[in-house]
């Protein structure tokens, strides 16, 4: 492989981009072996095992992995400093799978080990994104919701390592469910949703050729998520109604901010018709929506719903989340940046010099659209044999999301093998006639 710059561009955040592949496939194994987890309480360790595999391993490994390529990209800087970026990863590939192991033999000795080294990663990489955007003197909204995001992870990851130590050593007067909820909340609103407040707003409009001709809605909308996330996690650790419906309620208000302000972006686009990854990201964005209002119901005073199994509980809640929002989102982005990453790796120093093909030429369309559709439709059985508990409806929907995965997956890999086996073709020099 060529030295040049295009040659090292995107090694890091594909490194990711593999290991967040990996646990999407290990996640949905343990869904397939056990299909009875999603009919458990969320607070089960084997939910909790799942639940890591699934939002750790895979969703912020592929969103660290994206904002280590996005982030400069849109701020117009370098990143701060590689290095960190990989003592991040293996510290991330080492720490992820011993927490999942530990949850689900409930071994807190051992997780509080693991947690420390994806503890340690997390710190290394919100140092990171905060250096990026200091050094690049951006001060709008995709450079205020990137370090929000950060701050907001390494905040998650944090109270972690106090849940994990407080159940080992009884040191809070605090119900551990309360801290658990505030904990996931953390890291669903304070790290996904903030920076998907922010960077869509860049990526977007460059995917459809579109514009961003007034920023203040979404603006608007990321504050009003970040005042209502400040006043949620404390609510929900101490278990008052009042107080999370009104944070729920206003994390919701600022999504609908960024929705509406996203639906203004798409009518400047001129790529009229919207690409798989792209219509499936946005489709995420509606479920990260609907997610925050089935949120702000779940918690309000009047609604009878809670930990227990069965009826609209939180496991609705973290299907319609998980499955409706952030699997979408993710899915999609991976399908626009994972072939222009591998392109640029694969092919960019050959340019000029062989034929090569297009970064949108590297997937495999029809595989591509059928596994992403059989994600999305594999939400509705979940969520139904969530609520009344059927075995038949969560095995229905389970097989159904294994097999958009393992498609998705195989097309995700149909792409990066080119990383190994690109497809140059060298001209044939013409003679000159004699």
């Amino acid at each position: 492989m060529s030295g040049g710059w295009l040659a090292v561009q995107g090694r890091l955040p594909l490194a990711f981009m593999g290991l967040g592949l990996a646990w999407l496939v290990a996640g949905t194994l343990m869904l397939l072996a056990v299909p009875a987890l999603l009919a458990l309480p969320h607070a089960h360790p084997h939910v909790v095992a799942l639940t890591h595999a699934w939002v750790l391993g895979f969703f912020v490994t592929v969103a660290c992995g994206a904002v280590y390529q996005l982030v400069p990209v849109a701020l117009g800087t370098t990143l701060a400093n590689e290095r960190y970026g990989w003592w991040h990863f293996w510290l991330h590939a080492l720490g992820v799978p011993g927490m999942v192991g530990s949850f689900w033999l409930w071994n807190l000795k051992l997780l509080g080990h693991f947690g420390f080294a994806v503890a340690i990663g997390i710190v290394l990489f919100t140092i990171n994104t905060c250096q990026t955007v200091r050094r690049s003197g951006r001060r709008n909204l995709v450079a205020w919701s990137v370090a929000a995001s950060g701050v907001w992870l390494l905040t998650t990851v944090l109270m972690g390592l106090l849940l994990a130590a407080n159940r080992h050593w009884l040191f809070l007067p605090v119900d551990p469910i309360f801290l658990l909820r505030a904990h996931a909340h953390l890291g669903l609103v304070g790290f996904f949703v903030a920076l998907l407040q922010g960077v869509s707003f860049q990526l977007i409009p460059m995917f459809t050729l579109g514009e961003m001709r007034e920023w203040r809605c979404a603006s608007i909308g990321f504050c009003i998520s970040q005042a209502g996330l400040v006043v949620l996690a404390p609510a929900l650790v101490l278990h008052h109604g009042l107080l999370s419906t009104l944070g729920a309620a206003a994390v919701a208000v600022g999504i609908t901010c960024s929705v509406w302000a996203m639906v203004r972006a798409l009518g400047t686009r001129k790529k009229r018709a919207l690409d798989p990854g792209v219509r499936l990201f946005l489709f995420g964005g509606v479920g990260v929506w609907i997610a925050a209002v089935a949120g702000a119901v779940l918690v309000a005073p009047w609604t009878a719903g809670g930990s227990a199994a069965g009826g609209y509980n939180a496991m609705v809640y973290a299907i319609i989340g998980i499955g409706g929002g952030l699997l979408p989102c993710i899915a999609g982005m991976m399908c626009k940046i994972v072939p222009f990453l591998t392109w640029m790796r694969a092919y960019g120093p050959h340019v000029g010099r062989g034929r090569t093909p297009s970064a949108g030429a590297l997937t495999l369309p029809r595989v591509e659209r059928v596994g992403l559709a059989l994600q999305a439709v594999a939400l509705v059985p979940l969520v139904i044999g969530a609520w009344t508990l059927s075995d038949l409806w969560l095995k229905v929907g389970i097989l159904t999301l294994a097999a958009g995965v393992v498609l998705f997956a195989a097309d995700m890999l149909g792409v990066m093998r080119h990383l190994w086996r690109p497809q140059i073709e060298t001209p044939v020099p013409v003679r000159a006639a004699k």
